[in-house]
């Protein structure tokens, strides 16, 4: 199968059971993104074991590397050094569903994109709300949000001179999902083509929505982001419209996570995190 599945990887060493779980004959870039030595050593380990007839016979190993960290810098340059011309987008923290890749190969034709849906696992009360909330702003929507998303290179021809702008640090896959939309590029979806997410923590999430609010200023900045809704805004989507939609619990938790997110932009605004 002619698939490059690049996953960008910094420390996480759940990259090996992502990897693992991969059923089919691709290449996998490994895009090293300003990575730990606990991770090096893990890639090693994996390519020692191709090496001595262990395991990854069908796998096809290419690493590359980027010094600053940028999940947009990762990703570009994992393409920049795929082999193939479809490139298949993974998240290191998740696993594939059986067929997953196959399905969405299918569905590709001889179209641009071709996309699946994450499951995000739960094992408490609080990961059920986090996975419903995560539902709600992500996987319950069509887009060209990454994993699992499978895209051909001449995608590169319609919605510009670039895949994913490099100085975004964060909210790059919205920012292509923006100019896929504005090409008006269709997206091939199989709600069956599946990946799963670890159950998510409060910290860990709202660590990343504030992370997400410094991607997005830096991207009004730039001009290629819309500046986000207010504290009021969020009370109509969120408050109202989630609640109707996922239940009371969760309106609130995506109201508190919108919240982290606007810290995080106007933290960027006046003290500049990332340059």
């Amino acid at each position: 199968m002619n698939i490059s599945v690049v996953i960008p990887v910094s420390d996480d060493l759940r990259l090996k059971r992502c990897v693992d779980s991969i059923d089919e004959k691709v290449e996998v870039v490994v895009s090293f993104n300003k990575p730990s030595e606990e991770i090096r050593s893990l890639v090693r380990s994996m390519l020692k074991s191709q090496e001595n007839g262990k395991k990854y016979k069908e796998i096809k190993f290419v690493v590359c590397e980027i010094e600053k960290p940028s999940i947009a810098g990762a990703y570009n340059n994992g393409i920049k050094y795929s082999s193939y011309d479809r490139i298949f987008l993974m998240d290191s923290d998740c696993i594939f569903k059986k067929g997953c890749i196959k399905k969405l190969e299918k569905n590709l034709k001889n179209g641009f994109l071709s996309k699946g849906k994450v499951i995000f696992t739960t094992n408490s009360w609080i990961s059920k709300i986090i996975a419903k909330a995560r539902e709600y702003h992500t996987s319950d929507k069509i887009s060209a949000y990454s994993p699992p998303l499978l895209f051909s290179k001449k995608i590169i021809d319609y919605i510009g001179s670039y895949y994913f702008h490099p100085s975004l640090y964060w909210l790059e896959d919205s920012e292509f999902d923006k100019r896929v939309n504005k090409a008006r590029l269709k997206i091939a979806y199989d709600p069956t083509a599946n990946v799963y997410h670890p159950p998510l923590s409060p910290a860990s999430d709202l660590k990343s929505a504030f992370c997400y609010g410094v991607g997005k200023r830096i991207g009004v900045e730039l001009g290629i982001h819309d500046k986000p809704t207010g504290l009021i805004g969020s009370f109509n989507k969120y408050l109202i419209g989630a609640s109707k939609e996922k239940g009371v619990l969760v309106g609130i938790y995506l109201f508190i996570w919108k919240t982290s997110l606007l810290m995080g932009y106007y933290t960027q605004f006046i003290f500049k995190l990332r340059k």
